[in-house]
């Protein structure tokens, strides 16, 4: 594919993982340009810094003769996007955002794709830089604009290749086939297996069947403190896996952790062996856990263990995870994407181990009605886990048809069934009550995967 294609035309090239693709794409040598909504996202910094064009809107007009290859995803109708149809009937190669990367990993001499539903962006961002700081140059491809100061996608020689390997379909509901199955990496590490995506998977046993079927022969690094990753090693040659985490009898155990305002540590085991202590920027025990996974992994492409311990040392940030957007009168203001229960609750988690003794205020925007609908039980019980917790509306997803469900935040609220959960119709009611509750020393985090995080204007002016 990309010997015979040089004008290349990526739909949605707004969204985090078409603009690092895009990037990547240019990087190589390509001609890039593409389409999307005229609303700004976060990504519109990074394809103008990188000199990338897009038009606003779908109009199959702005196919250029030149094209050769059209991108697309599920977003934005998918194959049924009018640039897509158009291209097809110009005998333009079209292919998806999941094909295009599993022929591209192929050309890579290690491949590492990082999986699981929660805890990957940070983990394959974290794996990435380690790989920069150890001088080996990668290119990597993850679902995040920016992390530590670096691109989320970048094309830099074929030695290493890092990829967030995504378990969510290509074109739902006409195509689900998992777009991680496109990839075939030389190794995959999995921080965990939960259900996440109703309108893919029917229940937790079809999502371990796909987990399965994406391991198959791969070297495999898996985090054993998880109950789905447990319930599955028995169907795995143990030849081909080592595990890490915090219970005994793993290849890599974590010891000791200890975490305060400024950092964490940690001192790891490796089958027996005693690695010493590692410290990281990173908090709470879900990133420590996703923390020992790079480092099993980078022990065994046969990196030293003291260079490892100054790569992950100064890793802080990735865009919109736990990220830290404004501080002052003693009052933090920090942004976060969880958009599923578990990964709710294991920043509420961190953020406590964190800031003991400090009020935890949380203001979430579920995102997707189908996902809403399923774990709305789910949703209220990790959203207690705070101190307050104000929920905006829905936040819904261009693959779905709103009028199909009969689900609000206030049947989040309903769940919950007390006084620290509350949900507002609108946005700026949330404010209000938000001006009205918040305190000195107060720990205030946006959470959800939609558009929530554009409050930070309106909240840094209540702070």
């Amino acid at each position: 594919m990309f010997e015979k294609v040089k004008n290349i035309f990526i739909v949605g090239i707004k969204g985090a993982a078409m603009s690092n693709l895009a990037v990547i794409l240019k990087e190589m040598g390509k001609q890039v340009t593409g389409c999307d909504v005229e609303e700004e996202f976060i990504t519109d910094v990074i394809l103008k810094k990188f000199q990338i064009p897009f038009s606003v809107g779908f109009n199959p007009e702005l196919l250029s003769k030149e094209t050769d290859l059209v991108i697309y995803s599920a977003a934005h109708t998918g194959q049924e996007n009018q640039i897509v149809i158009k291209a097809k009937k110009r005998k333009i190669m079209t292919a998806s955002q999941a094909k295009v990367l599993g022929e591209l990993l192929s050309h890579f001499k290690t491949s590492i794709a990082v999986s699981g539903c929660h805890g990957k962006t940070t983990t394959s961002s974290l794996l990435a830089y380690s790989l920069m700081k150890l001088g080996v140059k990668p290119s990597y491809m993850i679902g995040v604009p920016t992390f530590n100061e670096q691109p989320g996608g970048m094309y830099d020689g074929q030695n290493y290749f890092v990829i967030e390997a995504d378990e969510y379909g290509v074109n739902p509901p006409t195509d689900k086939t998992p777009k991680l199955l496109f990839l075939h990496p030389t190794h995959i590490i999995c921080t965990n297996i939960d259900f996440d995506h109703p309108d893919v998977y029917q229940n937790i046993d079809e999502t371990k069947k796909t987990f399965l079927q994406f391991f198959g022969n791969k070297r495999l690094f898996l985090c054993a403190d998880d109950t789905h990753i447990q319930s599955i090693l028995d169907k795995l040659d143990r030849t081909k896996y080592q595990t890490y985490g915090f219970m005994q009898g793993v290849d890599l155990h974590i010891q000791n952790p200890i975490i305060t305002e400024t950092h964490s540590s940690f001192d790891l085991i490796y089958k027996g062996k005693s690695l010493g202590i590692f410290t990281t920027l990173l908090f709470g025990e879900k990133n420590i856990s996703n923390t020992a996974g790079v480092v099993l992994t980078l022990l065994d492409i046969g990196f030293e263990v003291q260079k490892i311990k100054d790569a992950i040392s100064d890793f802080a940030s990735v865009k919109r995870r736990f990220e830290l957007v404004y501080q002052k009168n003693d009052i933090f203001l920090f942004d976060d994407y969880g958009h599923h229960p578990a990964e709710i609750a294991a920043t509420i988690a961190a953020a406590r181990t964190r800031f003991k003794d400090r009020r935890i205020v949380v203001i979430f925007q579920p995102h997707t009605y189908s996902r809403t609908l399923s774990l709305k039980k789910e949703f209220a019980d990790s959203l207690s886990n705070s101190d307050l917790c104000l929920i905006a509306p829905i936040f819904p997803s261009a693959r779905e048809n709103i009028k199909e469900f009969h689900v609000s935040s206030f049947d989040i609220e309903k769940e919950a069934g007390n006084d620290l959960v509350k949900a507002f119709s609108s946005t700026r009611e949330l404010l209000v009550r938000l001006k009205d509750e918040v305190k000195p020393r107060d720990i205030i985090f946006t959470i959800g995967a939609g558009d929530i995080y554009k409050l930070k204007d309106e909240i840094i002016k209540i702070i």
